[in-house]
């Protein structure tokens, strides 16, 4: 750094008091500001201290480490939660004579059927047999990835859950929705107020997001879908009443 002399603007070395040329008092104030920028040297030695520290970059180390052991023990949770096997009831038995009740049929006819009546109950073993059976035919279309075992459906007040049952290389794989039957528009519809993946539940919100886990299955039962979105329904534990639509609550 170099100091101007206010008089004549030579360039003086910062050793002098006086001008070289002119004799002119040096303004020296520049050089007590620069000097303050400069950080003290028993700061310097604390900071050096303090990142040389043997203790503090072993604890450092140790919380990094634990981070990411629990980090790494939830993950592994999560994973083991989704591959679980929730509670299901049992599939139907595979050498059933008795065909199951023919429910797309009864609600084409409830369609039309006078309001105010009994309605159709249902069981859960009679939907998860008709499930079944209507999706047999259509396994291989609804295989692309995994191997599509069987859709299965639980009534619980107010509430059903759907759940399919996938396969890979032998491990099921299990999905499923939680709905809640609303009336828009003046048609029936289901909200997603929850599901599961395995036994890991999954928030409502992210739930939204995860339709092509139900897409090829919602399909194959859409002509069902359409008929129930013109009727009404009652939810209750292992059962499901179905009303003609003037009567539904």
């Amino acid at each position: 750094m170099k100091l101007i002399c206010p008089e004549c603007r030579r360039e003086n070395e910062v050793e002098r008091i006086y001008c070289h040329d002119c004799g002119a008092r040096l303004d020296r104030s520049a050089l007590l500001k620069e000097k303050s920028k400069e950080e003290p040297p028993e700061e310097t030695q604390r900071r050096l201290k303090s990142m040389l520290n043997p203790q503090g970059a072993k604890m450092r180390h140790q919380i990094f480490v634990a981070t990411k052991i629990i980090l790494g023990a939830i993950i592994l949770a999560a994973l083991v939660q989704m591959l679980r096997t929730p509670d299901l009831p049992p599939a139907p038995a595979a050498a059933v004579s008795e065909l199951p009740p023919q429910i797309n049929l009864q609600l084409e006819d409830a369609m039309m059927a006078p309001p105010g009546g009994p309605g159709l109950r249902y069981t859960e073993a009679q939907v998860n047999a008709y499930l079944a059976y209507k999706l047999k035919s259509k396994q291989k279309a609804m295989s692309s990835y995994l191997q599509f075992e069987r859709a299965v459906a639980g009534f619980e007040e107010g509430f059903a859950r759907f759940t399919v049952e996938r396969s890979l290389f032998g491990y099921s794989i299990f999905s499923a929705a939680k709905l809640a039957p609303r009336t828009a528009q003046g048609n029936l519809t289901a909200e997603i107020v929850g599901g599961q993946i395995g036994r890991l539940p999954v928030h409502p919100q992210i739930m939204k997001f995860t339709g092509f886990l139900f897409s090829d299955v919602a399909a194959a039962l859409d002509r069902d879908r359409r008929s129930l979105a013109k009727l009404g329904v009652e939810l209750h534990p292992q059962m499901v009443v179905v009303l003609p639509k003037r009567a539904a609550l």
